[in-house]
């Protein structure tokens, strides 16, 4: 599949240089260089490979939270989720051996600043009652209120959840009920959507 992406993203990105409006001058075709297309290819090519590692990164983390043994090392890490700021971020705090490692990880990460930047650089999106991928679910309450009703999968600790919220929007035909879904993985959120 990524083999085709790759062969459809090269195919419009040449069929794009073909392209014209109308007839091309000379300074034009000199002014053309294949360094622009060379870093686009290298981009898209960076971006393919990112989205092929998505699963592997998604797989690879599901084994290490399932290694989790202690009741404490699981507190620690519910409570840490909300603030990491990748998945490739809670894979290195999980490979970590202990307790202790994993504590001292977190100081040397400056851990107990975090929920500071986060509610500093979110604050207009609060004040605004809009959302955005990232945002602790803290926020959200902050932002759009409690939820309708919330969905959790796996280990609650986690903090994997589907969060519900029924608004009413008007319509020209008058008031109607619009169900919208917020996504959080690690107390983060991924996504959203409407209904």
């Amino acid at each position: 599949m990524i083999q085709l992406l790759c062969l459809v993203a090269l195919t419009v990105l040449s069929g794009c240089s073909s392209l014209g409006l109308g007839e091309k001058s000379e300074v034009d075709e000199a002014q053309k260089s294949a360094v622009p297309a060379k870093a686009a290819r290298k981009d898209l090519s960076a971006a393919l490979q990112k989205f092929a590692k998505k699963p592997e990164i998604s797989a690879r983390l599901k084994t290490l939270e399932n290694r989790i043994s202690s009741k404490k090392e699981l507190e620690q890490y519910s409570k840490a989720l909300p603030y990491m700021k990748s998945a490739e971020e809670r894979i290195e705090f999980l490979q970590l051996d202990g307790f202790e490692e994993r504590q001292e990880w977190l100081r040397s990460e400056n851990f107990p600043a975090r929920p500071n930047v986060a509610d500093d650089d979110m604050k207009e999106m609060v004040t605004a009652q809009d959302i955005s991928l990232g945002m602790p679910s803290n926020l959200v309450k902050r932002s759009w209120g409690d939820p309708d009703s919330v969905e959790v999968s796996g280990n609650p600790q986690f903090k994997n959840e589907r969060w519900r919220y029924d608004t009413y929007v008007s319509t020209p035909d008058g008031y109607r009920m619009e169900k919208k879904f917020v996504y959080f993985e690690g107390g983060k959120v991924v996504g959203w959507e409407v209904e």
